[in-house]
């Protein structure tokens, strides 16, 4: 990507002061070098210097009166006060004589140097922050509801997916802000955040998240999850829904539930009909993928009930039983160690990019983010819309796995948090056998419109080397990308018990609430497919990144997952499957 694709993908989304004050500032820096070089006349170029050293005073003023708040008044730099403060210094620049010919030292010629880099350098900071914040919108001066009200307003018309999703955000308003009211006649923060937890699930969406500044976000996600009875529970590929994560010496072990025993009931109700009403919460996970959630459902839905519930189940001797297990605390922590372990999150190495042998014939590549120097070099690449650099290290750690014997690979993309698309494409192109596409879009009036490409290079050297890519639900953002390019490479198989996330999308939405109490954060720029559509979950759910195979899990498989054992089941069944293709 150029150096001007990225600036029209950063001040894209322009909608308040804050852009186009930033926009004056980049122009003024160009335009005024010109005027004071081509006027001679001297009256006239004091003039101009004048002019220009008043206004950016003046609106510097005027910003600040606009976006200070005394409620916040501590947050005032880092959402505008930067650029303020260059305003000022601009001005203060313009108004400073320039160096007297003859003289080798001016003290004021110095200042005007020091004020031009410290610009400089809080113009680059802006650029840097705008690449993450671009359609800010502050109600933080706001009541609760008419905060919370704004909010739903900005989304419905800079949400990336408003149109893609088919969003109602007049039904969302009608729901939702007259809890936002009560809870703030009640002054109950706690309800407040339950309802921006309620409000988050509409989306479906990995890339909706908030800011917690009151610190009650986390109790009102436990009430949520619900009750702790001493157990969790997980389908089977079969059909069964088993216990897992039983305590030992709890209630529900010597009633005769233990690791693997079939429930058949929740608290009175098939768990078969009582997971269809199960709404899988949680801060973290998103679940877009219909199919995903599906699974995760059984998780949740040991969460729900009151101080006791009814359980039945199958028992050793093969025999319905019922028992009725007391809640013993909040659900929220057996939730969160069932997800690591299904995740195994607890298993994999987030070691970025490297690399070993498994066994005699199969290599191991783990990527945890597309992150690779650090922010300012991988920048740089994505200025450039190559970054070679990535293709070249990890060539040669595909080369130093081949001359041991590596015959098939295994790419490990679980858990990958994302980063930039540049090394997406520039991994894709080690195994591409053509030249591979991913896009910046943003939804103007319901037409997808592409605002920046990145494409593979090369070709693939490793085109032909069998590939299983291990992904889960927690992959997501640029690693749903790299997802997407290597699913369309020969020789590359997909696989997880979960898909990967499907959110491809890149934040740059930002409200600040009333008070400040909270903040949401949420995606402007999308995924374009190339089609009019976007590479993001349709609004039935359905996934849109490549998956060639979910991995079964049967009795004996899940009981190895969810438990402390060492083993990963994923990765042994990659292996596996690589051993058939290398071995036919």
């Amino acid at each position: 990507m150029h150096f001007i694709e990225y600036v029209i993908l950063v001040i894209t989304g322009v909608e308040n002061l804050t852009k186009w004050l930033f926009l004056f500032v980049l122009l003024w820096m160009i335009v005024t070098p010109f005027l004071k070089k081509f006027t001679k006349n001297h009256s006239r170029k004091k003039l101009i210097r004048s002019i220009l050293g008043i206004i950016p005073l003046i609106l510097s003023v005027i910003y600040t009166a606009i976006n200070f708040r005394p409620a916040t008044y501590d947050k005032f730099f880092v959402r505008g006060g930067i650029l303020s403060l260059i305003l000022i210094f601009v001005s203060i620049i313009m108004f400073i004589p320039d160096r007297k010919k003859d003289k080798k030292f001016d003290f004021f010629n110095v200042i005007k140097g020091v004020l031009n880099g410290v610009s400089v350098m809080l113009m680059i900071v802006l650029v840097y922050q705008f690449g993450f914040t671009n359609y800010v919108s502050d109600y933080s001066h706001l009541g609760w509801a008419d905060s919370f009200s704004s909010m739903i307003d900005s989304m419905s018309v800079s949400y990336s997916n408003r149109n893609w999703k088919q969003i109602d955000f007049e039904s969302l308003k009608e729901k939702y802000v007259p809890l936002v009211r009560d809870a703030e006649e009640n002054d109950d923060k706690q309800a407040f955040a339950k309802v921006l937890l309620e409000y988050q699930y509409e989306f479906y969406d990995s890339h909706i998240w908030f800011a917690d500044n009151c610190g009650v976000l986390s109790l009102a996600e436990e009430e949520l999850i619900g009750n702790d009875y001493g157990m969790s529970m997980y389908k089977l590929n079969n059909g069964d829904t088993i216990a897992i994560l039983v305590d030992k010496d709890s209630q529900a072990e010597k009633a005769g539930i233990h690791n693997g025993t079939v429930i058949k009931e929740w608290d009175g109700i098939n768990v078969d009909e009582a997971m269809k009403n199960v709404r899988c919460l949680d801060y973290w996970f998103q679940f877009e993928v219909i199919e995903n959630e599906e699974l995760m459902k059984p998780i949740f839905l040991a969460g729900q009930g009151g101080d006791k519930v009814d359980v039945t189940f199958i028992d050793d001797d093969n025999k319905t039983k019922t028992v009725t297990l007391d809640a013993i605390g909040k659900y929220k922590s057996r939730e969160s160690t069932a997800l690591t372990y299904l995740y195994s999150d607890n298993r994999i190495s987030n070691d970025n990019f490297s690399y070993k042998m498994l066994n005699d014939d199969v290599g191991y590549l783990r990527i945890s983010a597309e992150h690779y120097s650090n922010d300012i070099i991988d920048v740089i690449a994505m200025l450039k819309g190559n970054y070679k650099k990535v293709y070249d290290e990890t060539d040669k750690k595909l080369q130093e796995l081949s001359d041991n014997g590596m015959k098939c690979l295994v790419i490990d993309l679980r858990h990958n948090r994302g980063g930039y698309e540049v090394i997406s494409t520039a991994v894709a192109s080690l195994f591409a056998d053509s030249e591979l596409t991913s896009e910046d879009g943003i939804d103007r009036n319901g037409k997808i419109v592409s605002i920046a490409k990145f494409h593979t290079f090369n070709e693939g050297k490793w085109k032909d080397l069998p590939v299983a890519v291990l992904v889960n639900d927690a992959a997501v953002s640029s690693g749903d990308v790299l997802i997407h390019l290597l699913s369309q490479c020969p020789n590359v198989t997909i696989m997880g018990i979960t898909s990967s996330s499907n959110s491809l999308q890149a934040i740059g939405g930002l409200c600040y609430l009333s008070d400040d109490i909270f903040e949401i954060y949420y995606p402007i720029f999308n995924t374009p497919d190339g089609n009019g559509g976007q590479i993001e979950v349709t609004a039935d759910r359905q996934a849109k990144v490549g998956f060639d195979v979910r991995i079964p899990v049967d009795l004996t498989s899940a009981i190895q997952i969810f438990s402390d054992n060492t083993n990963d089941y994923e990765l042994e069944y990659a292996i596996n499957y690589l051993y058939d293709i290398c071995n036919r």
